[in-house]
C-alpha cells in the first residue's frame, strides 16, 4: 500500500479508542499553555464514579521540561489508536509516520501539528506519574500502584537518510517514529479497558482544553459496566483542577465558556448549568442524545472471537454497528470456510468490515488443489456459472498468487470471458507451472 493510501485509511476513521485510566486520572492537564514553572503537581480527590476510590497521582516532570499538557493529551490519544490499530504487539511498540500519527490524534494536518509531536514525546518520556491505589485493573478487578512514563522510549527510525543533524530536520509527513509505550498501560489496552470516541466531533473542536474536556465528559457519560449517563453533576472546583484549570469560580467559568459553547454546537452537550455560588458551586452537564449507539456485546464478541483485539473490537463494533460485523464475520467464515488463506486472518475481516463490496460476489473457493504435473491440461470449453464475475472477484482470487503482472492480467481476463472458472484461478496457488498453466488456458502453448 502506498504511503497515500494509508493516509487517507486513517482519515477515513469515524471512531478512536481511549485507555480509560488515562482520562480517569487526567494525567495530562487540559491547559494549552503552563507556566515555565510547572515542573510537577501533586492531587488528591474523591472519585464521583461509581468506583469509590481516592484518587493520588503525582506527576514530575525532568529538570529542563515542563510538565505535560494541552497537546500531549492529544498525542497520547493517537499513539492508542496507532497501537490498537497495529493489533496491540505484545512488545507494547509501534511504528507510526508522523502523518499517520497526527491522523490517529484527530489533529489537523499542518506544520503546527508536525511540530508538536517531538516536544509532546519527550515531555510524556521524560516526566514520571506515581499512581497509590488508583489504577484500575480489569483483569484483577483491583486498584494497583504503580510508577509510570508514558512512553517508555521513542525515536525517529526515518528522517529520509538526510546526513543534517537530527534537531534541524523539522518533522515531515512521512517521518518513521518507532514508539514503545508503558507496560501497563499496553497491557491495558490489551485487555479492552477503553471507551470508544467520535473522531469527528474531535475533528470540530479546535482547542486543547475543548477536546480534553470531551474526552472527559464521555467518559462520565459512558462509565464502564454502566447504562449511558445523560446528565453529570461535579463540584466545580474539583472539576477545574482535573483539568488543571486555577483560579476564582468566575476565572474557571470564563475559561469553560468557550469550550461549553463549542460542545453544544457540535451537538454533544445540550446545555450546561451552574448550581450554588461562591466555592460551593456545582456544574451541571446535560448531555445531547446521541446518534450513534455505544458498541453492542454482541458485535464485540464476534469480532474477538475471531481474533480482533478487544480494543479494535470495540472501535469496530462503536464504527460500523452490529448488523455490518455480522454481515462482515458471516462473509469471513465463508471464505474461509471455502480455503482462502490469509496472510493476516484479522486484516482479512477487518478489510471485509471496511469494504464489504469488495467482497460480496467472491465465488466460493474450494479446498487446496494438489500440486498439479508440469504439464498443463487444455483449458476446458466455457461452461455457464451461476454466479456473477467482476474484476474485484478475481483479483481476491490472485491475490496471493505469484504471477508476472502481464501473465495474471491474462488469467484475469479469462476469468472475465468466462474460460476459466474461480476454482482453476485458485488452484494456480499450488500449481508448479502456473504460468504454464495460463497460457495452456489461453492456447498459447
Amino acid at each position: 500500500m502506498s504511503r497515500k493510501a494509508k493516509k487517507t485509511s486513517t482519515l477515513d476513521w469515524t471512531s478512536g479508542s481511549e485507555e480509560r485510566n488515562l482520562n480517569r486520572l487526567s494525567l495530562v492537564l487540559a491547559a494549552a499553555r503552563v507556566p515555565d514553572t510547572l515542573t510537577s503537581w501533586e492531587r488528591s480527590w474523591s472519585s464521583a464514579d461509581h468506583l469509590g476510590v481516592t484518587i493520588h497521582v503525582r506527576c514530575v516532570a525532568s529538570a529542563d521540561d515542563v510538565v505535560p499538557h494541552g497537546t500531549d493529551n492529544d498525542i497520547l490519544f493517537g499513539l492508542t489508536n496507532a497501537y490498537i490499530a497495529a493489533n496491540c504487539p505484545e512488545n507494547n511498540t509501534v511504528q507510526v509516520t508522523a502523518h499517520q500519527l497526527l491522523s490517529f490524534a484527530a489533529l489537523p494536518i499542518g506544520g503546527h501539528s508536525y511540530a508538536a509531536i517531538i516536544p509532546s514525546l519527550t515531555r510524556l518520556r521524560n516526566s514520571t506519574y506515581t499512581i497509590q491505589d488508583s489504577w484500575y485493573d480489569r483483569t484483577e478487578e483491583q486498584f494497583q500502584s504503580l510508577s509510570t512514563s508514558l512512553v517508555q522510549t521513542w525515536r525517529v527510525i526515518d528522517r529520509r537518510k538526510s546526513p543534517q543533524a537530527f534537531d534541524e530536520l523539522p518533522v515531515s509527513a512521512e517521518a518513521l517514529f518507532q514508539v514503545t509505550l508503558d507496560p501497563d498501560m499496553a497491557r491495558s489496552i490489551r485487555l479492552g479497558y477503553v471507551r470508544p470516541v467520535d473522531l469527528n466531533v474531535l475533528r470540530e473542536l479546535t482547542q486543547p482544553l475543548t477536546r480534553t474536556l470531551y474526552r472527559r465528559l464521555e467518559d462520565e457519560k459512558h462509565p464502564i459496566d454502566r447504562p449511558v449517563q445523560m446528565l453529570y453533576q461535579t463540584p466545580l472546583l474539583p472539576w477545574a483542577t482535573r483539568l488543571g484549570i486555577n483560579g476564582r469560580p468566575d476565572t474557571i467559568r470564563r475559561a469553560l465558556d468557550a469550550p461549553h459553547r463549542q460542545l453544544i454546537a457540535c451537538g454533544f452537550l445540550q446545555d450546561v448549568h451552574y448550581l450554588g455560588r461562591g466555592q460551593a458551586q456545582q456544574v451541571q452537564y446535560v448531555f445531547a442524545q446521541s446518534e450513534r449507539p455505544p458498541a453492542r456485546p454482541e458485535a464485540v464478541a464476534a469480532l474477538t472471537s475471531r481474533r480482533i483485539t478487544q480494543g479494535a473490537a470495540l472501535k469496530y463494533a462503536a464504527e460500523y454497528g452490529p448488523d455490518a460485523v455480522q454481515s462482515a464475520v458471516r462473509r469471513f467464515d465463508e471464505l474461509l470456510a471455502a480455503g482462502y488463506r490469509a496472510k493476516s486472518a484479522s486484516g482479512l475481516l477487518v478489510d471485509i468490515l471496511r469494504d464489504p463490496q469488495k467482497y460480496q460476489v467472491v465465488d466460493a473457493l474450494p479446498a487446496p488443489a494438489p500440486r498439479r504435473a508440469s504439464r498443463a491440461a487444455p483449458a476446458p470449453a466455457p461452461t455457464p456459472e451461476p454466479e456473477e464475475r467482476s474484476l474485484h472477484t478475481a483479483r481476491f482470487i490472485l491475490k496471493k498468487v505469484t504471477l508476472p503482472d502481464a501473465v495474471k492480467d491474462q488469467a484475469v481476463e479469462l476469468y472475465l470471458q468466462g474460460r476459466v472458472t474461480a476454482a482453476q484461478l485458485a488452484a494456480l496457488g499450488t500449481d508448479d507451472d502456473a504460468i504454464r498453466t495460463v497460457l495452456a488456458w489461453s492456447g498459447e502453448v
